[in-house]
């Protein structure tokens, strides 16, 4: 449902914290300077060793007719925070349970218990709507970033620039919002060597996924994020709301409708009927799906004999193999030149059908079901 969250409270008195932890000044100096700015608490890599997710603190000091205003800006990832890994997705009936821990957290890091009424009424200055696509029979999720990719989003959005990266993420910045999609596991894969050129941070808190997902080597996990940063950004995404706070926020149906709305937005601009062209590329990856155990060699086999099928028929290219290898080489292969299905379309139904549904993630239950399907 929701990802990563800011929340900014107005602070009356910021020395309630720990100021010692917050860096590059104490705010103890930020109190007594004469000037405005604003300082951090950034919590140690301990804590993701520990298997702990913590939130991300900055004290802002701001000017007004009155005098000196604080501001306390918390960021976390929410899913993280309470289920150590944001695989798993979030639902209504959680939010209790992370209002609790994200109080308990926040005593940890500053010393100081907040009032859960005070979280879940904070303004929003951050919301992260999110979807995990689980595919269960080989659907490359690459093959649906390549179709992303390569879409003229000028047509549908004012944006600044596109990228895509490495084949497994495109990301969409735009002038109020900017819209991400790539592939999980893939980024996951990457964490293992550095954060530095994953989409996402702190993934060594869920590193230890990695092994039993990758053993079931069906699943395939395309991540798609709306993110609004500022809140201005919040306000304009939800426009029916009279308040944008934690709480308001915190609703499956609005993060649905939002999602939903940039997603046909995008996948409008998609030619459906091109997405399973018989080029050999498209022909692989289709063939691949519907033979998930055939050997590499035995796959380009099959593609090219296809494509010469297709070209000049069956029997020429019978004729073609049997005057160079004899009559049983046809016997051999025939069985491997069976059309394969048209899956590209279908994946794109997948995602539609995945977002009005709304249904949250739990790997573990995923995990389960590709193991009884194997045995």
């Amino acid at each position: 449902m929701v990802d990563t969250v800011k929340l900014l409270l107005n602070m009356n008195d910021p020395l309630v914290f720990d100021g010692s932890r917050f860096e590059p000044t104490s705010l103890e100096q930020l109190v007594n300077s004469s000037k405005y700015g604003k300082t951090a608490l950034n919590p140690s890599k301990t804590y993701l060793k520990m298997g702990k997710s913590m939130p991300r603190l900055t004290m802002f000091k701001r000017p007004s007719r009155s005098g000196p205003v604080y501001q306390l800006a918390i960021e976390f990832s929410a899913p993280k925070l309470l289920f150590g890994n944001n695989f798993d997705e979030l639902e209504d009936a959680d939010f209790e349970a992370l209002l609790n821990i994200l109080q308990e957290r926040l005593l940890e890091l500053t010393g100081h218990r907040f009032f859960r009424r005070q979280l879940a009424m904070a303004e929003v200055g951050s919301w992260h709507p999110s979807k995990n696509i689980v595919f269960l029979d080989y659907t490359s999720c690459q093959t649906i970033l390549n179709t992303i990719g390569k879409l003229d989003i000028s047509r549908v959005y004012d944006f600044q620039r596109t990228d895509f990266r490495d084949g497994h993420v495109v990301h969409i910045h735009c002038n109020s919002l900017d819209i991400a999609f790539y592939d999980k596991l893939a980024d996951l894969r990457k964490a293992k060597i550095s954060d530095k050129r994953t989409v996402e941070k702190d993934n060594t808190l869920q590193l230890n996924l990695l092994k039993p997902l990758e053993e079931t080597a069906a699943i395939e996990i395309f991540r798609y994020e709306v993110r609004l940063v500022g809140k201005r950004s919040v306000k304009h995404a939800f426009p029916h709301l009279e308040k944008w706070t934690f709480e308001d926020l915190f609703k499956s149906s609005l993060n649905r409708d939002l999602l939903i709305k940039h997603w046909g937005n995008i996948s409008a601009s998609i030619d459906m009927l091109s997405l399973d062209v018989k080029k050999p590329k498209e022909l692989l990856q289709n063939y691949l799906i519907d033979n998930p155990d055939i050997p590499p060699q035995a796959a380009l086999a099959a593609v090219a004999g296809l494509q010469i099928i297709g070209q000049e028929g069956v029997l020429n290219l019978r004729n073609l193999l049997e005057a160079r290898y004899g009559k049983q080489a046809w016997y051999r292969l025939k069985h491997l030149f069976n059309m394969p299905q048209a899956h590209r379309f279908t994946h794109f139904q997948h995602i539609d059908e995945s977002l009005k549904r709304f249904a949250p993630t739990h790997m573990s239950e995923y995990i389960k079901l590709v193991e009884n399907t194997v045995k």
